[in-house]
């Protein structure tokens, strides 16, 4: 019996197609999303991948509206600008 902390050949194969096939739906999704959700997106990882580089600002309203706003210093190249 393998020790707990080794993963299974099976189990390992299992979570690799599941993956797989989490990221092929989610860049189908993304395909179909217009050019500024898709940007707005972009914004997001980026806040979650490199905080220190983003401002964000959350406005929430009595009615229950939330507004999420990013903010950089940082120039996107000539290829991301929209």
């Amino acid at each position: 019996m393998p020790p707990p902390d080794e993963k299974l050949p099976i189990a390992s194969f299992i979570q690799e197609e599941m993956i797989d096939g989490a990221r092929e739906n989610l860049s189908r999704l993304i395909d179909l999303l217009p050019p500024v959700a898709r940007l707005r997106l972009l914004a997001f990882l980026h806040l979650v991948e490199q905080p220190s580089t983003m401002k964000a600002t959350l406005e929430v309203h009595p009615s229950g509206t939330l507004r999420l706003t990013l903010d950089t210093a940082i120039a996107p190249c000539r290829i991301h600008r929209h």
